[in-house]
């Protein structure tokens, strides 16, 4: 009565139909899934490639190793700072050689200079404080002069001296940066001068104010700003 098709059921419990229909189908849904993720990790890639590229230094930019550099030149981090684009003159390394390069030495600074850098008003206004004299034993009762400060290998100051000193050197400093100035020190350009007197500052209220500081006796370079 009923034709062969409309006798069989609406969902059929026979899989063998449906199994061969997936088996036709399911090749190629897979190969059309691993072409399509292969683009879009081939497009990532290229993105990733590109912006690396454009975010690389340019090929002419000049680099100096920290080796080619003086050991003065060798404390300062390399980015720009108030030596960027300035020479560098020297006092050597012996009172000798101080004096053939012309350079004097400075109290404020406890280290010969070059002239260039020699701030008499700043040294002036140190000595205003009465508290600079040197001495060359720890009791602090053998005072000596200017020119034997810069001749021996260290002296003796006060803790009062110390604090005047970092204090005039802070002065210093502000003003080299406020006036830029053409010429400064290499102790006022120091990073580890400065954390020197920070800390000593921090710790002056605790420390022992009848004890003498030992002051060494240095040479100082001279930055020259065209």
């Amino acid at each position: 009565m009923f034709s062969k098709n409309e006798s069989r059921p609406f969902l059929s419990d026979d899989p063998s139909a449906d199994e061969a229909n997936a088996r036709f189908h399911q090749p190629h849904q897979t190969r059309t899934k691993i072409i399509s993720h292969s683009i879009v990790c081939f497009v990532t890639s290229l993105f990733w490639v590109m912006v690396i590229l454009l975010t690389l230094p340019d090929s002419d930019a000049h680099y100096t190793s920290i080796d080619d550099k003086s050991p003065m030149e060798q404390g300062h981090v390399h980015r720009h700072n108030i030596t960027s684009n300035a020479r560098l003159i020297t006092c050597g390394n012996s009172t000798q050689e101080a004096r053939e390069a012309g350079c004097k030495y400075d109290i404020l600074l406890n280290n010969w200079v070059p002239e260039q850098c020699l701030d008499q008003e700043f040294i002036d206004e140190y000595r205003d404080d009465q508290s600079w004299a040197g001495f060359s034993d720890k009791e602090m009762t053998k005072p000596i002069s200017v020119e034997d400060m810069g001749e021996v290998d260290f002296y003796c100051t006060s803790r009062r001296d110390h604090v005047n000193h970092c204090a005039m050197m802070w002065k210093k400093q502000f003003y080299v940066l406020f006036d830029e100035s053409k010429a400064f020190d290499t102790v006022v350009a120091s990073p580890g001068h400065t954390d020197h007197c920070a800390q000593f500052l921090m710790d002056a209220p605790e420390d022992d104010w009848k004890g003498p500081t030992r002051t060494e006796m240095g040479f100082a370079g001279c930055w020259i700003r065209e």
